[in-house]
């Protein structure tokens, strides 16, 4: 009789709750689909913007460059011109791929039109001809062509999607009015619904309390196979419920803390494993060159006091102690993370230092060194002698790669973020056998090498370093083979210096 009742009572509650979800979903569908289309719009006008931005920008860059050789007369200034005018080609390639409104198609094809005319202009220039002469045709191409034909509809375009996107905008306002409203509505009937169920819930609720005896003695019998009995008075009313639920807290807690201690165990154990591994690999590689030291000195006391070391033995030893310090600053270098003392560094001239570095090498290795880097420097905050380890460590592992000969290449590039700053990318690339594709994927973890006497402790350095940098590495095999680590850093370009090609 009491169940019956209580679902009488609750039938007008779960009626109302299933109309109100099912309005609720239908309009939160609507308002989603609206949504989404807005956002695709606006989405769109949004690249559009960037776009035409870019293509303003492109043009008046073509223009700045004409300007200058008008006020200085040096053709230094029309020789940048064709780069320009690549970059317009770009942005109005993009901008035609974009753009989806007749308006913005009749305009970007007068951009189009415009830019066709001024580069065959352009290309009619004689090379050769008097100063004055030159100046007088490129005043006229940069006044009629650029001004009038190029850069008055590209700003057009510009404004024309400023006010699309603010269209957009609008209605995109009006439609969270209307759901404001509806929400409210749809707000106003929940409360009512919860009055009319809020009898039903409290007697279910009730009756529950009542009933969560059961699972909390079951709970009780599992805890007490982990810490021993547990005390649980006999359930005796709701008014014994909070120092039950008190009781069974305070024992669930004993088990955290039993958990958290078992935890700092395992933890501990992670740390000495970490401990001996790194003892095993430092003792591996110190017991090779003192064994060579005491096969030498046990000789050495064996032929007799006078005969001591010299020549070859003396070569054997300042080399084995020379490979003794390497190791040991490999792995203190491994050990403590790096400390950078960052201050204004030019990539370029970190890259062309290294090559030249390791330039007597490749050429006794029979390895052709080339760098690939633009014309400006690559200026970045960075720490230039760390920098210039990763670099170094990277083309040395390269070379090792290619003990028979073969070629390495060194490019470094800027290009433009979403946060309108540079990301300066610097990629290293050989061809020889590449990565073993197993080891791909932890060739940055410590003691992870592809060569027979290597400690694996390089590349995670060099990582270490990179990450410090606020920056990331990666590697990769390239599509023709040979082995390509890519490094990507934080950074603004500035054209203040010339950065030459190795």
């Amino acid at each position: 009789m009491s169940i019956r009742l209580t679902v009488r009572m609750a039938a007008p509650s779960i009626i109302i709750s299933l109309l109100l979800l099912t309005v609720g979903s239908v309009g939160g569908w609507i308002v989603q689909h609206f949504q989404r289309s807005t956002a695709q719009t606006v989405s769109l006008d949004m690249a559009t913007i960037q776009a035409a931005e870019q293509l303003v920008f492109a043009i008046g860059e073509t223009r700045m460059e004409l300007a200058q050789f008008l006020a200085t007369g040096d053709r230094a200034h029309l020789q940048a011109v064709p780069a320009a005018c690549g970059h317009i080609e770009r942005w109005l390639a993009e901008t035609e791929n974009l753009v989806d409104d007749d308006d913005e198609k009749s305009l970007s094809r007068r951009i189009r039109a415009g830019y066709q005319g001024f580069v065959a202009q352009w290309q009619k220039l004689p090379a050769a001809a008097p100063i004055e002469r030159t100046r007088q045709d490129v005043a006229r191409l940069n006044d009629d062509m650029a001004a009038n034909k190029l850069l008055a509809p590209a700003r057009e375009l510009l404004a024309l999607e400023e006010r699309l996107i603010h269209q957009s905008s609008g209605r995109n306002q009006v439609m969270a009015d209307r759901v404001a409203v509806f929400l409210c509505l749809l707000g106003a009937c929940g409360a009512a619904a919860g009055l009319v169920a809020g009898f039903g819930i409290a007697r279910g609720i009730s009756h529950s309390i009542v009933n969560l005896y059961v699972p909390i003695r079951a709970a009780s019998g599992r805890l007490e196979e982990v810490i021993g009995p547990v005390d649980i008075a006999p359930a005796s009313g709701i008014a014994h419920l909070d120092e039950i639920l008190r009781s069974m807290a305070d024992h669930v807690g004993t088990v955290v803390d039993r958990l958290q201690r078992t935890q700092i165990d395992v933890l501990r154990g992670e740390q000495m494993s970490a401990l001996g591994q790194l003892a095993a690999g430092l003792a591996h590689e110190l017991r090779n060159p003192l064994t060579s030291l005491k096969l030498l000195v046990q000789a050495a006391v064996e032929a007799g006091p006078d005969a001591g070391l010299r020549g070859r033995d003396l070569a054997v030893v300042a080399d084995e102690t020379a490979r003794l310090d390497r190791s040991l600053q490999t792995f203190l270098d491994f050990a403590r993370p790096p400390s950078l003392e960052k201050r204004r560094a030019d990539v370029c001239q970190v890259i062309n230092q290294t090559l030249e570095l390791v330039s007597a090498r490749a050429s006794r290795q029979g390895v052709s060194l080339r760098g690939d880097l633009p014309p400006q420097p690559l200026v970045i905050e960075a720490d230039h002698e760390q920098l210039r380890q990763v670099f170094l460590n990277l083309v040395l592992n390269s070379l090792d790669a290619l003990p028979h000969g073969g070629a390495i290449r060194v490019a470094a590039a800027g290009a433009a973020t979403a946060a309108d700053k540079d990301e300066v990318t610097i990629a290293v690339a050989d061809d020889g056998p590449g990565i073993p594709a197993e080891l791909v994927a932890q060739i940055f973890e410590p003691y992870v090498s592809t060569k027979e006497t290597g400690m694996g402790l390089g590349l995670a350095i060099c990582r270490s370093i990179i990450d410090a940098h606020g920056g990331r590495i990666t590697a990769t095999n390239g599509p023709a083979g040979g082995a390509v680590f890519t490094v990507r850093l934080p950074g603004n370009r500035e054209e203040e210096k010339s950065c030459k090609t190795s």
